[in-house]
């Protein structure tokens, strides 16, 4: 006789909180959605937090939670992650604040899931207002986005809320870039602190061969020395990337995860920037929360890879390899941007190509697809086709 359940598993990135999420087989699809809000994106490391809905019923074990980490998001919400790697697991929510005895419902990480296409369907953005520029929802447009919480009833369609795609806040100041900005990053707990400066003419000297969010790794081509990947806009910007690869959805434990890619020599302890950059290879005295995790051990044909999270609420906060050790990767979602999440001064992100999606479309095909499309007609609208066109075209190989 066939069950009548189904059983997918989820995992952090170091494997220590593996589980299982056994539902019945008509749950599935889960409902799914993702979260701009500034606390998620603080949170997370990430420009949304992707989780899904699991229905009332669900309750995990306690054996799992003895593995985690909680921290209280707000009054009413727990984020559980793994102590090890920092990956986000599972969201707690009280039915009531001051009556803990009516139980509470559960939301797992969507990253975390083995399984993507057919387990959760994504069905709005929610919290958009809190970006000023709509953020992530802008690369994935073919969902309502909501400027608050949905309304889960019939009585509340969501179309009949939702904003418009490129939804711009009438709050959002206009930024007048000087060469002395430094731009303030932070967790949702404050536990880990740091600043960035604009990009110089030093910003140029850091080494370091095309990246995966142009060229796939595979092709392993170096590209022109005078030409510095990571500066976009003749110089005056940052260039961003979004990342599908196995091992950021798993650290992070969302679908995506986000990276600035910035010279450690912009980044400071401080917001006169007096106190430099000093990781991977010096202490973490100073770093406050800041915990460290080698994802990599390297060898002789391969890098070393130390991921940063904080130890308290979670968040990523930065990849860095020993093969550059003069850039590093920056969670977008620490920048506390005052013109929005997309922090459009100070960066730029590719849209020609998502980062190891490879990983992600055996997985995720639906969401790849979907993503890969969404970045592409956000480039055509901002114009960011023709600079990036020209990168390809020095490379050799389209995308």
């Amino acid at each position: 006789m066939a069950s009548d359940n189904r059983t997918v598993k989820a995992t952090c990135l170091c494997g220590a909180a593996k589980h299982e999420v056994t539902l019945p087989t008509p749950a599935y699809p889960l409902k799914a959605y993702l979260c701009h809000c500034n606390s998620c994106r603080h949170s997370t490391g990430t420009l949304c937090l992707t989780e899904a809905n699991l229905p009332p019923s669900y309750s995990p074990s306690e054996d799992l939670l003895a593995k985690l980490s909680p921290y209280d998001f707000s009054q009413r919400l727990t984020n559980f992650s793994c102590p090890t790697c920092g990956s986000k697991l599972l969201c707690r929510a009280w039915i009531d604040n001051d009556d803990h005895s009516k139980g509470a419902t559960w939301d797992v990480m969507c990253g975390t899931l083995e399984e993507a296409d057919g387990v959760y369907e994504y069905q709005a953005h929610e919290h958009i207002q809190d970006t000023l520029d709509s953020g992530f929802a802008d690369f994935l447009p073919d969902l309502p986005r909501w400027p608050g919480t949905p309304e889960k009833d019939e009585l509340h369609p969501i179309k009949e809320q939702a904003l418009p795609l490129d939804w711009v806040s009438p709050d959002r100041p206009q930024i007048e870039s000087s060469a002395t900005d430094r731009l303030y990053c932070h967790c949702k707990c404050n536990g880990v602190e740091f600043w960035i400066a604009r990009p110089s003419e030093r910003s140029k000297n850091a080494s370091c061969a095309w990246p995966d969010v142009i060229l796939p790794d595979y092709l392993n081509q170096q590209g022109p020395d005078d030409t510095p990947w990571w500066l976009i806009d003749d110089g005056k910007k940052f260039s961003g990337g979004v990342c599908a690869c196995d091992s950021c959805r798993l650290d992070s434990g969302q679908e995506w995860v986000e990276w600035a890619f910035v010279p450690t020599i912009d980044i400071s302890l401080d917001a006169e920037g007096k106190k430099p950059w000093d990781l991977p290879y010096g202490s973490l005295k100073g770093w406050g929360t800041l915990k460290g995790y080698e994802s990599s051990k390297g060898g002789k044909d391969s890098s070393s890879v130390v991921r940063y999270h904080c130890g308290t609420c979670g968040a990523s906060v930065f990849f860095t390899t020993d093969s550059r050790k003069d850039l590093v990767d920056i969670a977008v979602g620490l920048l506390d941007a005052p013109e929005g999440a997309r922090a459009e001064s100070w960066l730029e992100f590719w849209t020609r190509r998502l980062s190891f999606r490879e990983d992600s479309i055996s997985r995720a095909e639906a969401n790849t697809l979907a993503l890969e499309a969404g970045l592409k007609q956000f480039g055509e609208r901002h114009n960011l086709k023709a600079k990036q066109a020209e990168i390809e075209k020095t490379t050799g190989h389209e995308y």
